[in-house]
């Protein structure tokens, strides 16, 4: 064997996982939600294209960026680890420029910070735009997401290191043929790993719908399955001292309602009255509990 290659335990796969098919599927359904997000800040109709998905080491994707930029940081529970949502600096004063009356083609100093007026412009941004992320992702798995740090510029977040392997997600959006900014979503490959198996299947879409054939053979057979059913007479109340006190022979009040229930499960679904039908006990059904989860 001669073409044995050094490996780096803990680095895992340097292939393409299998879900990153399935990140270009969501992304291509993201960016028309970022594109209607964007639209009321420019004043125009913006262009919004979701980038192929890639795989990259964290220290080759900082390298690549800007210095001074936008950087928020969030958790989307129960994916471990945490996603970066980085902006360029010249989309965000564009963004400002454009929702103020301008053309957007003011020249951007140089600088290390956002003003104002640009720290409020990412804060509505970057939390629509991970609001937007969550709802997509809501086809695959639903997501919890937090805000753990904004910051601007990639050299001041300590959420992953060089070496890890990370998965970018990328969009451009321009306004004009001579402006373009990248927006990237950066996951880490070890928290996408847990739902491979979910990114890899075919996400629904809207358009399809449900196989009559196959709801009428799950109906016939849901039809079959037996549920516990029970009804509760009363429910007396002993403080610790009676119980303490309890002996054969006690003889322990009840009231029974007039309408008792009727319990399938751990759900009330009917209340009625006990009474007697050919020599046996029988519950009569007096009214359905009727509720938007029935």
């Amino acid at each position: 064997m001669d073409d044995v290659q050094t490996y780096a335990f803990g680095r895992g796969d340097s292939q393409a996982p299998v879900m990153l098919s399935g990140l270009d599927r969501l992304g291509d359904k993201l960016a028309r939600r970022m594109r209607t997000l964007i639209e009321p800040i420019s004043g125009t109709r913006p262009h919004v294209a979701a980038h192929e998905t890639q795989l990259m080491d964290m220290g080759a994707w900082s390298a690549a960026m800007p210095a001074f930029a936008s950087l928020s940081v969030y958790r989307l529970l129960p994916l471990k680890g945490q996603v970066l949502l980085h902006m360029h600096a010249a989309m965000i004063s564009t963004l400002v420029d454009c929702f103020y009356g301008g053309l957007g083609n003011r020249p951007l100093p140089s600088r290390g910070e956002f003003t104002p007026t640009e720290d409020r412009l990412i804060v509505r941004l970057a939390d629509a735009i991970i609001a937007r992320v969550v709802e997509t992702w809501n086809d695959v798995l639903p997501l919890d997401a937090s805000l753990v740090m904004r910051e601007a510029g990639v050299g001041f977040t300590a959420s992953a290191q060089p070496g890890d392997q990370m998965v970018v997600q990328r969009f451009t959006v321009s306004l004009t043929r001579e402006q373009e900014w990248p927006i990237d979503l950066v996951f880490p490959l070890s928290a996408l790993r847990a739902v491979e198996a979910l990114m890899g299947s075919k996400l629904p879409t809207d358009a399809e719908q449900c196989d009559p054939v196959w709801q009428g053979r799950i109906a016939r057979r849901m039809r079959d399955i037996r549920l516990p059913a029970r009804t509760v007479l009363a429910r007396p109340h002993l403080s610790v001292s009676d119980l303490m006190e309890l002996k054969v022979g006690d003889v322990i009040p009840v009231t029974i309602g007039r309408s008792l229930p009727l319990i399938v499960g751990n759900r009330i679904v009917a209340h009625g009255s006990i009474g007697e039908q050919d020599g046996r006990a029988a519950f009569q059904i007096e009214k359905l509990v009727q509720g938007p989860d029935q």
